[in-house]
């Protein structure tokens, strides 16, 4: 199924029929389909605050000072045909407002009528509609309004590398622990990049970093070093540390410790800070390549950063290898460190025990 969603979106981006179902099998609560109304009395009070003949600035200022986003809404559609048609301040702040308290529903009636006055559409608002829209997870929403961007006869109104880099967020900020279901996704998200590069829109750091985090979820680990590479001589933008974080951690998904550990190496060289999720990627595949005084040292390194899992991996391999000795004396030295809370050493020697429960040395080490 999710291949046939990826499918209509590469033939069309702004297919609706994808972005309808692309988030159905995200696991959010039901979304409120009919809109709140706000007290008749709110609203008589805003509109009779509004001088006789209000003129779209008059408007606007209202709507900012106006506490309610509901009302706002509603002063956004007090008209009459002998006045001014709101302004761009008008909607983008109600928009703002209503996205910021989570009115959804409210928040498409305002978009709606929007795009019935095309000469209020202007980038930033429509950029802030993807926003509030991606982060709902609302994506066929946000693809329409992409697609306007594209469509709209105003250049001023085309998508912008911001525009791109929300839609990139909003693809890349599901549940990732899924290689398979990333490998699909990728297949969006390539195509999405490559009408944003045939566009004209210069890709920046985050975009060039959204695709390698993408390549590197999907175990595409040679298309994200390709990027990688390109981005300084083909797009002139530095690597940042999350452009090593994400390789590093996806080269150790992958088993290429190796390649790893030279970006890992390259990364501190050029003084970035790897993340925590870094250090541990690493340091568990080190360990589980036999690395282990490798593991041990960027353990060692990491302090309290470093996490159980990373630490079982670390003793497992090293007692499994026969050195159980080493491994009862190094989770001593982690929990007189603080490396090791109480209750993470006691799980982790319950855990050689039950391997080596008979084992002289393992009684040795819990009598200490």
């Amino acid at each position: 199924m999710l291949r046939s969603l990826v499918t209509d979106l590469r033939s069309r981006i702004s297919g609706e029929t994808l972005a309808t179902r692309l988030y159905s099998s995200a696991r959010r609560p039901k979304r409120r389909q009919t809109p709140h109304l706000p007290p008749q009395c709110e609203i008589d009070r805003a509109v009779a605050a509004l001088p006789p003949r209000f003129t779209a600035d008059d408007l606007t200022a209202a709507i900012a000072a106006e506490p309610n986003p509901l009302v706002c809404l509603h002063l956004l559609t007090h008209h009459h045909p002998h006045r001014s048609h709101p302004s761009t301040s008008s909607f983008l702040i109600t928009i703002k407002k209503l996205g910021t308290a989570s009115l959804f529903p409210e928040l498409r009636s305002a978009a709606s009528l929007a795009f019935s006055f095309p000469s209020v559409l202007s980038e930033p608002l429509l950029s802030t509609l993807i926003y509030f829209y991606s982060n709902a997870r609302m994506l066929s929403s946000a693809i329409h309004v992409y697609n306007l961007m594209r469509d709209h006869p105003d250049p001023s109104c085309h998508p912008t590398t911001q525009t791109y880099n929300l839609l990139f967020t909003a693809l890349l900020g599901r549940d990732n622990r899924n290689s398979y279901i990333n490998h699909v996704y990728m297949d969006t998200l390539r195509a999405l990049f490559r009408q944003m590069v045939n566009s004209g829109v210069a890709p920046d750091v985050f975009s060039l970093n959204s695709m390698i985090k993408g390549y590197a979820l999907s175990l595409h680990l040679n298309d994200a070093l390709r990027v990688f590479h390109q981005m300084k001589p083909v797009y002139s933008c530095d690597p940042d540390a999350n452009s090593y974080n994400y390789l590093v951690h996806g080269l150790c998904a992958q088993g290429r410790t190796e390649n790893a550990r030279e970006l890992f190496d390259e990364m501190r060289s050029r003084g970035f800070v790897p993340s925590a999720k870094t250090f541990n990627s690493l340091a568990s595949a080190l360990a589980m390549c036999g690395e282990l005084e490798a593991a041990v040292e960027i353990v060692g390194e990491m302090g309290r950063l470093v996490d159980l899992v990373t630490c079982r991996t670390v003793i497992g391999e090293m007692c499994g290898r026969g050195r159980v000795r080493e491994g009862l004396r190094l989770l001593r030295e982690w929990k007189e460190r603080a490396i090791l809370n109480e209750r993470a050493y006691e799980e982790l020697l319950y855990g050689i025990e039950d391997i080596h429960g008979d084992d002289e040395l393992v009684n040795r080490g819990r009598a200490l």
